[in-house]
């Protein structure tokens, strides 16, 4: 592997399209998933990493992983399982939120304090997968589950109405992202759900139908360099560190839109052969990142299991180490006992 900026040997389309497996995609949740851990634990130490722009790397990895999915599905046997799909959706999510879910419930009845009667309230919305609705309470940062359920009920069979030819595909991704704009700008906005937040998974869809095609694949090269992840990763830097001063300037959505833009213009670099694709996808990275989701649903019980048996430990600069350690190892059993299987 060489490292030198913009001398790394390239990935050919043929190879592109032969992977099935990109592990810095999965390296790359891992960053998200710290980035939330900090937002949430973290406190005033960690507050500078911007953790909660974390969510909107889970979004564009979402709309980029599912729609290369269904494009080589359709391409390799000319129509895409609906059904199929949704059925490996929910055997993939419901699983491990049933479990958590359940878990919450009798923990909150144990604690015999306004949780219980908080997860009473919101479980209609737990349990229908409107998370982004639900009223305060336990399970609170499920609310993306919501909105990546949304996508991944409408997204596909969207998709699937689309004909073979490219120009078609990327003719409804652009539709999709301008309507979504279009009622962005008229001031749409009902409370946890924005259009912006689908305007980021379409940014990974986006990027997934230019890399699923040889002549936009060779289009997009340029991207796929050490020099460009230098650049990109760069850029991406100094938003988290300015986040704040950043969104005064031009809008809380308008940044979320645009950190969504960079980090899909980083995949092209992720699926080959760069400094990026090696340090992200090493086997710590990939390790993390397959068990984030679990990483992601049991935080609070986590941070409670902390805050138990460690309760000279507040918020802060080493309350987050040992949460997120003490949550990965136990996503590492959920993963082998329940995702995995």
């Amino acid at each position: 592997m060489q490292w030198v900026m913009g001398k790394q040997p390239p990935v050919t389309f043929d190879q592109y399209r032969a992977t099935r497996q990109f592990s810095a995609l999965d390296g790359l949740r891992a960053v998200a998933i710290f980035l939330v851990f900090s937002l949430h634990f973290g406190g005033e130490t960690w507050g500078h990493l911007s953790g909660w722009l974390g969510v909107q790397m889970f979004f564009v990895l979402s709309g980029y992983l599912i729609t290369t999915l269904l494009l080589r599905e359709r391409d390799l046997s000319g129509s895409i399982a609906l059904r199929a799909f949704y059925i490996r959706r929910a055997f993939r999510i419901l699983p491990m939120f049933l479990l958590v879910y359940v878990m919450v419930m009798g923990q909150s009845y144990l604690a015999a304090d306004d949780s219980w009667a908080n997860m009473k309230a919101a479980s209609p919305y737990y349990l229908t997968f409107l998370n982004e609705f639900a009223p305060f309470a336990p399970l609170k940062m499920t609310w993306t589950l919501g909105i990546e359920w949304k996508f991944y009920f409408l997204w596909p069979a969207i998709l699937a109405a689309a004909g073979m030819v490219a120009r078609t595909r990327f003719i409804l991704v652009i539709a999709c992202i301008s309507v979504l704009a279009l009622s962005w700008f008229k001031g749409f906005h009902v409370d946890w759900i924005q259009p912006f937040q689908y305007q980021v998974m379409l940014f990974g869809c986006a990027a997934a139908v230019i890399l699923n095609y040889r002549k936009t694949y060779d289009l997009v090269r340029v991207l796929a360099t050490n020099t460009a992840v230098f650049s990109l990763v760069t850029v991406l830097c100094i938003v988290h560190w300015k986040s704040i001063w950043i969104a005064e300037k031009i809008g809380l959505a308008q940044l979320i839109v645009a950190y969504g833009l960079l980090i899909a213009l980083l995949i092209p670099a992720l699926v080959s052969e760069t400094i990026a694709q090696t340090v992200i996808g090493s086997r710590p990275f990939v390790f993390v990142g397959r068990r984030s989701y679990s990483m992601y649903l049991i935080e609070l019980l986590a941070a409670q299991a902390v805050q138990g048996l460690l309760p000279q430990i507040h918020f802060g600069p080493l309350f987050l180490p040992v949460c997120f350690i003490v949550a990965l190892v136990a996503s590492d059993c959920l993963y082998r006992w329940i995702e995995n299987r």
